[in-house]
């Protein structure tokens, strides 16, 4: 499978953001405006495919315009292109911006994967349903191409940092980003850099497929809306349905405690 290429995202795009003005987002003529260059996974294996299913929001004063109002974040925001992209079999999209800059919002819903633990292609149109579309946040405007990833587990980041104060913004999502890799006890791996099939990240994108299809998670959790949105107030029954949908897939007995 392709992929696209690794590089150390977070420490780049933040630094970028940082470096632009206040991070609004708009145009200016300082920018030179960059290519975003995103693959969409539900694991290393399983590429999110679909038509019109990329949605790419300006985020202003931490907000970014949702693929609806019920799918957080909510707030105010601007559609980058003329209507939402595709993304191709391996889940990648490529998308010039060249009169932007600031951090952009980027929103999956519909497309379609293989999920490892029911052995059959699933809809990704039953998360977005339930108020849990696929995020990630990328900073462009700097010249060049910005690679992002979208998994679950930047979903987790982006519903994180949205509710911090001051919303979607650079720091926020730095602090989003570690607080989920040590939830998932990843042991110093990147969850904006594609995983590799077996690694660390890849065995907890695993559990989460289960997590989706299979009980208790899905009896608890209906398609994921309190995980994917990092729901505080149901930590406690995520973390114990997590473990098992954890260690059924993976053959493991680790136990996970959301905090």
């Amino acid at each position: 499978m392709s992929s696209l290429p690794r590089r150390g995202a977070v420490a780049a795009a933040l630094s970028l953001c940082l470096s632009l003005a206040a991070c609004g987002g708009g145009t200016s003529n300082q920018y030179a405006g960059s290519t975003l260059a995103g693959q969409v996974l539900m694991e290393a294996s399983a590429p999110v495919a679909g038509t019109a299913n990329i949605c790419l929001f300006a985020v202003a004063d931490g907000l970014g315009n949702p693929l609806t109002v019920t799918v957080p974040p909510v707030g105010t925001g601007t559609l980058l292109t003329t209507a939402c992209i595709s993304s191709n079999s391996q889940g990648q999209f490529v998308q010039a911006l060249p009169n932007f800059y600031g951090p952009v919002l980027v929103q999956v819903a519909n497309g379609y994967y293989y999920n490892r633990a029911s052995s059959s292609s699933v809809a990704l149109s039953n998360l977005s349903a339930t108020n849990a579309s696929l995020q990630a946040l990328a900073f462009v405007g700097g010249g060049g191409t910005v690679n992002v990833v979208v998994s679950p587990l930047t979903t987790i980041a982006t519903a994180m940092a949205n509710r911090m104060p001051g919303g979607l913004n650079a720091a926020n999502y730095a602090a989003a980003i570690a607080k989920v890799e040590a939830e998932f006890q990843l042991g110093g791996l990147n969850i904006t850099q594609a995983p590799s099939s077996g690694d660390a990240q890849d065995l907890v994108l695993r559990g989460i497929e289960r997590y989706l299809v299979d009980p208790p998670g899905s009896t608890d959790d209906p398609a994921g809306a309190n995980l994917l949105n990092w729901n505080v107030a149901a930590l406690a029954t995520m973390s114990a349905d997590y473990s098992n949908a954890y260690d059924a897939i993976n053959s493991s007995a680790t136990q996970f405690t959301f905090n």
